[in-house]
């Protein structure tokens, strides 16, 4: 397309600033759906990476159980009552202690806090429940040392958006925290 218009005169400067701006509100554009293209790719890629943890993770939750010396041995640590401090602790390595003697063996996995990779926490519970969560608890369980203990496995559930799974579909891998409005 050539500088003039058919009666051979050049573009008024009203003509040359709609075309500015088309071309803008077009670069502007490509540029939106490039970013939206990112981000989905970004959340696949961290779905698959999380779903690739679960795997090994539920295998290794299978296998631990109270006839575990480090299980059992953490079970009655946290169990024994407030440290010298006066500080409930109830939360251990890879067990959690809920004041009416009830517990969850768990495994976590740190998310990035950047909204694309959740942080994920599996669960198996004494009383035979499957348990997943996103709540962030950060690394080494570090959000909840300072809250008082849950009384039950019911009320850990509500406090840190817990839910119930079947112990090995990827329904786990659900987004349970933080809650939408």
């Amino acid at each position: 397309m050539s500088n003039q218009s058919e009666s051979g005169q050049r573009p008024t400067g009203l003509v040359r600033a709609i075309r500015v701006i088309y071309l803008s509100f077009a670069v502007l554009g490509i540029l939106v759906v490039m970013l939206l293209v990112a981000g989905w790719i970004a959340q696949q890629n961290a779905k698959s990476a999380s779903a690739r943890w679960k795997g090994p993770a539920l295998e290794r939750l299978a296998g631990m159980s109270i006839t575990n010396e480090e299980i059992r041995l953490e079970i009655e640590k946290l169990s024994a009552g407030p440290d010298d401090r006066n500080n409930a602790r109830w939360a251990g390595e890879h067990v959690l202690v809920m004041t009416n003697g009830d517990y969850i063996m768990f495994i976590s996995r740190h998310g990035r806090n950047n909204g694309f990779v959740d942080h994920l926490f599996l669960g198996h519970a004494s009383d035979g429940r499957w348990l997943y969560s996103t709540f962030h608890f950060c690394n080494s369980m570090a959000a909840i040392l300072g809250e008082h203990p849950p009384g039950s496995i019911d009320e850990f559930e509500r406090r840190f958006s817990v839910r119930e799974f079947d112990g090995k579909s990827d329904e786990c891998l659900r987004r349970t925290w933080p809650q939408k409005e």
